[in-house]
């Protein structure tokens, strides 16, 4: 019995050593560096390379530009010279910076200059800035940017197509104007805000919210599978559907047609005063309501009407809830 105490106090004592020893390790590290992860750094960009490209001399009608991981910012200026800076957290080598080229006007900005551009096994993280003159950001073709990873922010320019694609990161994009546009984000966040689309807004995230506030377009597409989706503004023709986000629009005027759908988001459509429409609703487990007095059915499936019935409004969920609210 006393042998067997002793060893129940040594193990005791040598458990209490080895979790002192643990706690100071954890407080020297900071949390073993968990504290790090929770609250990571910005990077510091400290090696400065620009290049610059006068469009007097070689006029410019697009941009393309192919990034891999880092920020990427891309804005108005004055002058007739396109300025583009990379930035790294060391020096480059000659094949490891930027290459900048031009064919048929398209002025592409892409990664490096080696042959296998997006190297998978290439962890390093460079930023770039792109700044165009007002005169050539108004009247481009076509301006494109695709990411891996990195936030993409891109402010006041104008394009007959434009498209911006980020696998991981965000894109922050406000005051563009197009005739087609497309804006993909997989897991990171995509905000659009203050756009004129004329014709088709393509617009979708995997996991990221999708936002896009004081915008125009002919037709809106817009999905997103697991984030949250909000449309303010006006269109033409808009669907827009989720799996397990909400689905929020509210619209200026009344569509001609609006398709909203939803796994198990709810889904809300706010219309102005004015509004006429027809509804047609189905649901597994929610409920239709609307803040205008309708007639019509009741109940998770049916028809409603309201006024003229122009607009022609489809819901359609497996548990979210369908509302049409005043605006």
């Amino acid at each position: 019995m006393e042998r067997s105490r002793i060893f129940t106090v040594a193990a005791w004592a040598i458990g209490a050593l080895f979790l002192g020893a643990v706690a100071a390790v954890g407080f020297a590290t900071g949390g073993f560096g968990l504290g790090e992860l929770s609250q990571p750094q910005e990077e510091a960009f400290d090696q400065d390379y620009r290049y610059s490209w006068n469009v007097d001399e070689d006029p410019v009608t697009g941009l393309d530009i192919s990034w891999f991981h880092g920020p990427v910012e891309l804005k108005v200026g004055d002058g007739n010279v396109i300025y583009v800076t990379e930035r790294s957290s060391g020096e480059l080598e000659e094949g490891e910076q930027l290459e900048l080229s031009s064919s048929g006007g398209v002025l592409t900005i892409k990664w490096n200059s080696q042959l296998l551009a997006l190297d998978l096994l290439d962890t390093r993280s460079k930023a770039l800035a792109v700044q165009v003159p007002a005169q050539v950001a108004a009247q481009l073709k076509e301006l494109r940017c695709t990411t891996v990873s990195g936030t993409v922010t891109a402010r006041g320019f104008s394009a007959e197509e434009l498209e911006f694609a980020s696998d991981s990161g965000s894109l922050e994009l406000y005051d563009l104007r197009g005739e087609e546009a497309s804006f993909q984000a997989g897991s990171g966040a995509l905000l659009l805000q203050n756009a004129q689309i004329a014709g088709e807004l393509r617009a979708d995230t995997g996991s990221g919210t999708l936002e896009l506030r004081d915008v125009a377009a002919g037709r809106a597409e817009l999905s997103s599978v697991s984030g949250g989706l909000w449309y303010q503004g006006q269109a033409d023709e808009l669907s827009a559907g989720t799996i397990s986000g909400a689905v929020e629009a509210a619209l200026a005027a009344c569509p001609q047609q609006a398709r909203m759908t939803s796994v198990s988001g709810g889904l809300t459509l706010a219309l102005p005063e004015d509004a006429g429409f027809e509804a047609a609703f189905s649901s597994m487990s929610g409920e239709f309501r609307s803040d205008f007095p309708v007639s019509g059915d009741r109940g998770p499936s049916g028809r409603a009407l309201y006024g003229d019935g122009r607009c022609k409004l489809e819901f359609a969920t497996t548990s979210g809830s369908m509302v049409v609210a005043r605006g």
